[in-house]
């Protein structure tokens, strides 16, 4: 089983490398008649240049209100950086599963197939009212069901026909050339057995939460039982921050406020722990740290060469 390892960019992280901040600042007194050259935009590609350059297989962008929209970013990265997957989170509550469909052929074709849809758990009631999503609770896993249902429907038969409770299709569907590219892969996350039956029936890869390997294994255990019942083969990836030094003692001593789920390792501790999911199963991870730029290449050059030498030396031995 090969691993596949993402990192993760967040818009609405690091608030200072404003267009402003990625300039050089003069003094109190000088005029600046700089005019303005680079923006938030041009560190966005800066972290993904970082990814490709240290051999990371697909970015993952966050969906983030108060930030950037995720699409737009992962549009304007595949573009510019090659070589690499790009996998924009969102939430179904993005509007027409058709347009969105729609939107993931161009994509497609722009970017030879390069593109992921990593669908975001949906957000509380009041998160959600601000992006005037008024879908109650009780909805939300039936909308994204048939989100997915629609998607995939559109792209891949024609004619289509579904008639939902929020989504419906008459004789719908892409001729060619739309439909001659592959669908998105789809990443689904969570830890209920909802979130579980949801990823047997669409997902190709099920992100799960930081947890131990005995953990990790009985969750795995439960989706490739939903998953069978489809009659499917659902992947299983990791989602898991990180914060990772040459020395251990070095990675505690930077690693204060930092969330419990954090792995805090030397380069050679985190290879092991993460080898070690890989051996349960676990064969995508998306690890993310900050700040985003130096982390991108400190966990490029440093853990993932360790990481992927554990990795093949235990497939070796099997």
């Amino acid at each position: 089983m090969t691993l596949t390892i993402h990192w993760r960019l967040d818009p609405a992280a690091e608030p200072p490398r404003s267009e402003r901040a990625l300039q050089p600042q003069l003094p109190d007194r000088v005029r600046d008649r700089r005019v303005q050259t680079q923006n938030r935009f041009d560190y966005y590609l800066q972290v993904a240049d970082a990814a490709a350059q240290t051999a990371f297989d697909g970015l993952f962008i966050r969906h983030r209100l108060e930030s950037d929209e995720s699409r737009i970013i992962a549009a304007i990265v595949a573009r510019a950086v090659r070589g690499i997957m790009v996998v924009p989170e969102f939430p179904a509550s993005v509007g027409s599963a058709v347009y969105a469909a729609k939107q993931a052929t161009t994509f497609q074709r722009s970017t030879g197939g390069r593109l992921g849809w990593a669908i975001t758990p949906d957000a509380d009631a009041r998160s959600r009212a601000r992006e005037a999503d008024m879908v109650g609770p009780e909805d939300l896993a039936r909308r994204l069901d048939e989100f997915l249902t629609v998607a995939r429907g559109v792209h891949e038969q024609r004619p289509f026909t579904f008639k939902g409770e929020h989504f419906e299709v008459l004789n719908g569907g892409f001729d060619a050339p739309l439909n001659r590219v592959p669908f998105p892969q789809v990443f689904l996350q969570g830890e209920d057995d909802a979130a579980l039956r949801l990823s047997a029936r669409h997902a190709d890869v099920h992100f799960f939460a930081p947890a131990t390997v005995e953990e990790l294994a009985e969750r795995i255990a439960r989706l490739d039982a939903l998953a069978a019942a489809e009659g499917r083969k659902v992947a299983v990836g990791l989602i898991q921050p990180l914060l990772v030094r040459d020395d251990g003692e070095d990675a505690q001593r930077d690693a204060v406020g930092l969330p419990d789920i954090t792995l805090v390792a030397s380069y050679d501790e985190a290879a092991t722990a993460l080898a070690e999911r890989h051996a349960i199963g676990v064969s995508h991870l998306l690890l993310e740290a900050t700040p985003m730029l130096e982390e991108t290449y400190r966990v490029g050059q440093h853990l993932l060469p360790r990481l992927r030498a554990r990795v093949g030396a235990a497939l070796q031995a099997a």
